[in-house]
């Protein structure tokens, strides 16, 4: 693969970039422009299908969890006005998505983030639950405390920080022993990615953005990553490979960015419908075997105090 001659390929098996930005600039990009002038995917409204993709994948990776915290009690949600469940620190929370749901089945939750600005517009009664600021500093502040956490969330947040190693070492004084960390990066190099580049089906590693993601992970890279930080990899699973589009020309959204609409609706129609019918042990199952042959456009494991 032609690598980027801003990237470097280090020791845990990953890429990242070469030039670091510095904290303040990371911390000014984040906090003054990343959500308002629309720098991220995320957007200003959310269509039903939208909504229902995100519950959807929350409700399994709930159910994946609660597997792994006592495999007898998986099946189980909690009614409203139960005693909580545990506590939820969501860090890079965004809009609020996982802060909400995790309330709604019982939890005690905290959401740390750059910005007040996307909790703020689509869950605004969570914004007592929200603490703003450097992610890590933050996160220096709770183990600083002494507090601790039954589940640590990482939802697309690790490919965007200075030191992915130094803020998995410091979760992994967050976590209770019997506490699970969620991590999920974009599965990025992949065998695929090469295929596509090498058969000149795409003309350029797309999933290179800069400055947004500093680090680019693959499988390999992540476990290696998480065992030298003190976590043991439970489980991974991926989600639906929506570059396979990629090797057809009439799908193919690199090549061509108005196919790009349909390729995603696609992809939400696919996880929506399985979703919906299938019992989440036969999808669980099913998204685990497609990040076993690194399939995915990413992948999400499941960690747990080494």
């Amino acid at each position: 693969m032609n690598l980027p001659d801003t990237l470097r390929l280090n020791e845990f098996g990953f890429y990242e970039i070469k030039q670091k930005p510095t904290p303040e600039e990371l911390r000014d990009y984040y906090a003054r422009r990343y959500y308002q002038e629309n720098l991220t995917t995320y957007q200003p409204e959310y269509p039903a299908e939208e909504l229902e993709h995100i519950e959807g994948k929350l409700r399994l990776r709930h159910w994946v969890l609660e597997q792994l915290r006592s495999p007898e009690a998986a099946p189980r949600m909690v009614t409203e006005g139960a005693t909580a469940k545990g506590s939820f620190l969501d860090i890079g929370c965004g809009e609020g998505w996982a802060l909400d749901y995790f309330q709604r089945q019982g939890w005690d939750v905290l959401g740390l983030d750059f910005s007040s600005f996307s909790v703020e517009k689509f869950h605004p009664k969570l914004r007592e639950h929200l603490r703003t600021g450097d992610l890590y500093e933050e996160v220096e502040k709770l183990v600083a405390a002494g507090q601790q956490f039954d589940i640590l969330w990482l939802d697309n947040v690790l490919e965007h920080v200075l030191e992915p190693a130094g803020l998995l070492r410091l979760c992994r004084e967050l976590i209770k022993p019997n506490g699970i960390l969620v991590v999920d990066v974009p599965n990025d190099f992949s065998a695929l990615q090469q295929h596509l580049l090498d058969s000149g089906q795409i003309d350029r590693p797309f999933w290179v953005v800069l400055p947004d993601h500093l680090s680019y992970f693959n499988p390999t890279g992540l476990r290696n990553l998480a065992e030298s930080t003190g976590w043991h990899v439970a489980r991974v699973i991926g989600d639906q490979p929506i570059d396979l589009n990629l090797l057809n020309p009439a799908t193919n959204y690199v090549m061509d960015r108005a196919a790009g609409k349909g390729a995603h609706q696609t992809r939400l129609a696919q996880d929506n419908f399985l979703l919906r019918t299938a019992p989440l042990p036969a999808v669980a199952a099913y998204y685990e075997a497609l990040a076993g042959v690194g399939l995915g456009r990413s992948i999400v494991a499941f960690l747990q105090p080494g």
